[in-house]
């Protein structure tokens, strides 16, 4: 009942700022990095890991895999949650079910 995407193998994920998508050049040492665009402080491995998933969310959206629907609980919660509904079936699959795909 999972959604499993794979990104490019040599899609540009190492480098990219979180927050605002600018490219850095980092050399292997580099662990952590300043963005110069909109200045903020980032760990080089977590920033990769939100580029990757923001990446396939992307490619997902776009193929029409999945389309962003509006939670439909009225409560704030301090965890961000993105909820997605499938609209590409596999073969034999008659119900249209919603699936949470990614949590930040």
């Amino acid at each position: 009942g999972k959604l499993y995407h794979e990104i490019g193998r040599f899609e540009k994920s190492t480098g990219v700022c979180s927050e605002c998508g600018q490219h850095h050049v980092l050399t292997l040492n580099d662990r952590y990095f300043t963005c110069t665009a909109c200045e903020t402080n980032q760990s080089r491995d977590l920033s990769a890991a939100k580029s990757i998933a923001k990446t396939g969310e992307l490619d997902l959206i776009a193929a029409g895999s999945v389309a962003r629907v509006t939670p439909t609980s009225q409560q704030k919660s301090a965890i961000k949650t993105k909820v997605f509904e499938l609209s590409k079936f596999a073969v034999g699959s008659e119900k249209k079910r919603s699936s949470l795909a990614f949590i930040s």
